[in-house]
């Protein structure tokens, strides 16, 4: 009889793990719900997670895809994480099983609990980082489809941001996949059906950071002027994810996008004062990316000049030019830089005069010569003029001393004309020890110069660090004059309140009089005094003047 026992319990040995198995997962899942029992059951599941072998893998998916919908926030989500748990844990041996485990991740997309659906973004990142064995293509494509096939808004938020950390997270994205990806997804986005345009964002962000808009044109003259249409956006976390996806693409595709380099950037710099701060800080980055891109500007071209001299030794004397490097930072000394200019030019333009020195009624400001580095200064052919360099038929080495006396003579008058200026504005600028320096822009009016018939160009920088110091000088103007509002006011106030003072203080002197004189009567016709000699005036009349004067105070203190 025991025997019999023994046998017919012999066959359920194997399926008594699994039993076991069921009943510990469903009892963590039921303290799940609980509050008071949601970290031990958090942390026992975990602990059957790590705990097990390859033929449970099959059993325990099941049972964690067994939760619907109408559990717990809680019980979803650590069913959820628990898969990212499993993948850290046992790796590739979960190959077999990759796709149950994200067709589980898929059914809790349209999860209306944001950390659920964040659970599932990270148990996402998890498989496709742990799991090395099934393809990228084959690990994508359920998130794909449900990308491009889903209507409910949370769900497409929750595939978007799952397929962005899944390329993000594997090892090998398959950039040529990408690729083709990249246009459906452009091509989506632009439609008014799918309401989740930040995650979708984010998805090109992590495309192009993958090399998904690599070595395609078509891709890049699509996906630029898209994403700078976000940056108009009313949404901010659409505006934060375009400039984040433009940021990407200049750390990756540097070199291919030198053409959009000049729109990028005047984009970025109209979007930059955000009135949200991540964003802002976001657009500054982005900004800086950009900047470090080669443009066409930053590529110093080579003047004709040096052709023609190198070409012209057999042909007669070369024309005259002076060169000077260009530098972007201001020049320490009082010398000028002079810019080489081109044999082209031949309109002339005057020396700016008025846009250095602002009027002002209180305080004349200066400008000091070495600090203006935005103006540009032609010195063009002057037929009044008493010095004319025309070196066409000089040997070469009185050219070389033509050209440092032209350089000499005009230093020497810049320099004359700066005392002049000094001079005459000497009595200008100073209020209680003039806090601001004095500063003086040269310029020359009568003579100028002329080598070969070329103008020589005085480049002291550029126009907009002009602008800008234009800018703070009329901002320093406009806070002294305010001060200056301030102070007369309050001059104005402490007048009103001196006189104010001095009535009132008149005002009970002759209330004390008033009394002395009450005090007076009342012993006279006590009898104290004799009225023999008094003079003074009767007791009513003293009382009307002094009910008159209590009467004054008041009015008099509430007018001060």
């Amino acid at each position: 009889m025991s025997l019999s026992k023994r046998v017919s319990l012999t066959p359920q040995s194997p399926a008594q793990p699994q039993q076991d198995l069921k009943h510990r997962v469903i009892t963590c899942l039921n303290k799940l719900s609980d509050r008071d029992t949601l970290a031990v059951a958090a942390t026992e599941l975990e602990s059957i997670a790590l705990s097990l072998n390859h033929d449970s893998f099959a059993p325990f998916l099941t049972y964690l895809s067994a939760t619907s919908s109408s559990d717990k926030s809680p019980v979803r989500r650590q069913c959820v994480r628990i898969l990212g748990v499993l993948s850290i844990t046992h790796g590739d041996a979960l190959s077999p099983h990759v796709s149950k485990m994200l067709a589980a991740v898929v059914r809790r997309l349209r999860d209306p609990d944001s950390a659920v659906r964040s659970a599932c973004v990270g148990a996402v990142s998890s498989i496709a980082s742990e799991i090395s064995k099934p393809s990228f293509s084959s690990l994508s494509k359920p998130l794909v489809e449900a990308v491009l096939t889903e209507q409910d808004q949370n769900s497409q938020i929750g595939s978007a941001l799952c397929l962005s950390a899944a390329i993000e997270a594997s090892p090998d994205p398959e950039p040529a996949q990408l690729q083709k990806l990249l246009p459906r997804v452009l091509k989506l986005i632009k439609s008014d059906g799918f309401k989740a345009k930040p995650a979708l964002l984010t998805v090109i962000g992590s495309i192009a950071a993958a090399g998904g808009a690599s070595s395609n044109r078509n891709s890049l003259n699509s996906l630029i002027p898209c994403l700078v249409d976000f940056l108009s956006s009313d949404d901010w976390a659409a505006r934060k994810a375009a400039v984040e996806a433009l940021g990407r693409l200049a750390v990756v595709e540097k070199v291919h996008l030198t053409a959009f380099r000049s729109s990028c950037l005047a984009s970025l710099e109209n979007k930059r004062f955000d009135k949200v701060k991540v964003v802002r800080e976001s657009m500054n980055q982005t900004l800086e990316l950009w900047k470090e891109i080669p443009g066409h500007l930053d590529e110093v071209p080579v003047s004709p000049q040096l052709n023609a001299n190198s070409s012209s030794k057999d042909n007669g004397p070369p024309v005259t030019f002076l060169e000077t490097p260009l530098k972007e930072t201001i020049p320490s000394s009082r010398n000028s830089p002079i810019q080489r200019s081109s044999p082209t030019t031949t309109q002339s333009r005057s020396p700016p005069k008025s846009n250095y020195r602002k009027p002002n009624a209180s305080i004349a400001r200066k400008v000091d010569f070495e600090k203006e580095t935005d103006s540009k200064v032609n010195i063009p052919a002057s037929m009044d003029c008493k010095e004319k360099f025309i070196n066409k038929k000089m040997e070469p080495s009185e050219r070389v001393d033509t050209d440092k006396t032209i350089i000499l003579e005009t230093e020497k008058r810049v320099t004359e004309q700066v005392i002049s200026n000094k001079t005459r504005e000497g009595n200008f600028g100073k209020l209680n020890g003039s806090r601001f320096g004095s500063r003086v822009v040269p310029f020359i009016d009568d003579c100028e110069f002329e080598i070969n018939g070329n103008t020589i160009e005085y480049d002291y920088g550029n126009q907009k660090e002009v602008e800008d110091l234009s800018w703070i000088q009329k901002q320093l103007v406009q806070i002294e004059n305010q001060q200056s509002n301030l102070l007369n006011l309050l001059q104005k106030f402490m007048g009103n309140s001196r006189s104010g003072m001095n009535s009132l203080e008149t005002r009970v002197n002759g209330l004390e009089r008033a009394l002395d004189e009450i005090s007076y009567d009342l012993a006279i016709s006590s009898g104290r005094v004799s009225t023999k000699d008094s003079c003074c005036m009767g007791v009513p009349t003293l009382l009307n003047s002094v009910v008159l004067l209590l009467q004054q105070l008041p009015e008099e203190a509430s007018s001060h």
